[in-house]
């Protein structure tokens, strides 16, 4: 599928199944399964150093916990799951049981914009592209609703009227007096407000295609599904800079193997593609795909379902109310809850409330579905500076941190089936891997300063045993994601370590969580600002680079100890800041920057 967006960029096409792909991946993850068991056995029984076990333990611990890393991919890329795309619907009979022909009808679709403080010239697009989404039956009632908790309706003449905004575009508006329960509070808010039967949500910058309701609600003829969600696609992603248009110096453009390679492409990782189009793809096989809010569309029953089933565990966020009871649409079950003391809606105050609920529905003795749908059918815009990136990438840190430690945690929650749990237990470990990560990266350090090595010997057999091992694990991600480029993601992924860990301190710690909305607008970066966030990467950059100089002047003087474990942690190092070099590029990037 090509579409083009208000940039002219065209994006990405999604994975394409193959047969023999999937075989190919299958095998080559079993021989890997075996390889990486045969390596760590060999590294807890015959290499550690017993004189320096204070080093060796960790590193060897660390290297389980990446081997027990790959395991969950390959658990989440087993097997592909392709559901046919269906025609969209009409009749409520089309996705509800039981239905009589006397009370069939035509159903009924919720659009639901949310915004808290983002500009208007953010939010007019959104709605205006909203307007132009097409549906091929003219008796469906599609309303579209600006749900602004930002309380811009006029009354504050030092804000911007979302009210008019709304009256303009002859949409809906919705508010509230307070901004209790954060976004959740919001979705809740409108959720008793309206009473469609699929509600689509979107974020204030989501710019949906006009097929987007014609291409998605044809999946809710499962009469189990309870949400569909497509892919997000940032169209405002740097596309880097060639040779020659850095240096203006045009004969690079003669030049085959240079003339394609771009220097700054997504800089800052924010490319999503690998986690759409890759992991919750592959999670539809498990019924585990989980919901990532803008660009998604529920069934209202599995929401009901939540409020009805969940008492238990919602009945602390009773404060997200509602206030106007008049305007309540669903006044049977709003009225039954308002008598057992039960007052709540179906989306959690949590700063993940998109995951959260997720958990929730698929724990539902009702069997309910999910789907990662794989086209593109709606654009966002990205993060600006790696201040944005760290700020919303720490709060789905946070929020999925804070959902491991809570009752409903996906790993207990009764409910799940064992791929589904898998498939929760992948995402959580992922921010777990900051943990050891981190002994990844400053092991080199810690050699080159002590000489240390945290092996018996760095000889042939190591790293004979060593590399196979790395070669056979990076093949593992790499053939998973056939297709999909996964350069950026591995940095950040190695990169994205401290905004992990001062995330899970902060939980620990228990300090308050804050549901800080990312910043949509460009802004000139603030280079001081982005230094907080990066100075972990650029001191354990400057640490290797001094250890590795500081061994180089052993080297020469003839007193090193080992040259060979000298050789393997100079790669070792080399890796480490190829992966930290993007963040701290990044750092001095300003979104005016091509």
């Amino acid at each position: 599928m090509s579409v083009r967006n208000p940039t002219g960029k065209t994006p990405y096409s999604p994975q394409q199944y193959s047969f023999w792909r999937v075989l190919f991946f299958q095998f080559f993850s079993i021989v890997f399964i075996f390889v990486g068991l045969s390596y760590l056995s060999w590294r807890w029984t015959s290499s550690l150093n017993p004189n320096a076990l204070w080093f060796s333990i960790p590193l060897v611990l660390a290297e389980t916990m990446i081997f027990i890393s790959s395991l969950l991919l390959i658990v989440n890329y087993w097997r592909s799951l392709k559901i046919k795309q269906k025609r969209p619907v009409k009749l409520l009979s089309q996705i509800e049981e039981g239905i009589s022909p006397a009370e069939d009808r035509p159903i009924k679709i919720d659009i639901f914009i949310t915004t808290y403080n983002e500009e208007l010239e953010v939010v007019e697009p959104t709605v205006v592209f909203a307007k132009k989404l097409e549906y091929p039956f003219e008796e469906v009632d599609i309303q579209i609703y600006l749900c602004d908790d930002g309380r811009r309706n006029g009354s504050d003449p030092d804000k911007e009227n979302f009210k008019a905004l709304a009256e303009k575009h002859r949409i809906n508006y919705l508010t509230r007096p307070d901004n209790t329960g954060f976004k959740a509070g919001n979705l809740n808010h409108s959720f008793w407000q309206t009473d469609g039967d699929l509600i689509v949500i979107l974020d204030a910058d989501t710019l949906v295609l006009p097929k987007f309701l014609i291409h998605l609600t044809g999946y809710f003829r499962t009469v189990k599904m309870a949400w569909v969600q497509s892919p997000q696609w940032f169209y405002d992603i740097s596309e880097g800079r060639t040779l020659a248009e850095i240096t203006k110096l045009h004969f690079f453009n003669y030049i085959p193997l240079l003339n394609r390679y771009k220097v700054g492409k997504n800089i800052l990782g924010t490319d999503p593609q690998i986690f759409y189009d890759g992991i919750l793809r592959h999670r539809n096989s498990a019924n585990a795909a989980f919901c990532c809010g803008a660009g998604s569309i529920h069934r209202r029953a599995a929401l009901e379902g939540i409020i009805k089933n969940k008492q238990d565990r919602l009945v602390e966020l009773k404060s997200v109310l509602p206030y106007d009871t008049d305007l309540i649409k669903n006044k049977s079950l709003y009225d039954q809850l308002n008598q057992e003391g039960k007052i709540v809606g179906p989306f959690v105050h949590h700063i993940s409330e998109d995951l959260y609920t997720s958990v929730l529905i698929h724990s539902e003795k009702e069997g309910w579905r999910s789907y990662q749908h794989p086209d593109i059918e709606c654009m966002m815009l990205s993060p600006q500076d790696i201040s944005g990136v760290v700020k919303q990438y720490s709060r789905y840190a946070e929020g999925t941190y804070q959902l491991f430690f809570s009752r409903d945690n996906p790993l207990f929650i009764k409910g799940l089936s064992i791929r589904q749990r898998l498939g929760y237990l992948e995402t959580i470990y992922s921010y777990f891997t900051a943990l050891w990560v981190f002994i990844f990266l400053v092991s080199p350090i810690v050699f080159f300063f002590t000489l240390t090595p945290p092996v018996q010997a760095f000889n042939f057999d190591f790293f004979l045993r060593f590399l196979i091992f790395i070669f056979m694990n990076t093949m593992v991600a790499s053939i998973a994601n056939w297709g999909i480029s996964i350069k950026r993601s591995e940095q950040y992924y190695i990169s994205g370590f401290w905004y992990k860990l001062m995330s899970f301190i902060k939980i620990l710690t228990g300090k308050k969580m804050v549901f800080n909305t990312t910043r949509k607008k460009t802004v000139k970066s603030n280079v001081l600002n982005n230094l907080k966030h990066t100075y972990p990467h650029i001191i354990i950059t400057f640490l290797t680079v001094a250890g590795f100089v500081w061994n180089i002047y052993l080297v020469q003087q003839g007193t090193h100890p080992s040259y060979s474990a000298f050789f393997a942690n100079s790669m070792w190092a080399l890796y480490n800041i190829y992966h930290l070099n993007p963040i701290i590029r990044a750092t001095f990037i300003t979104p005016t920057d091509e």
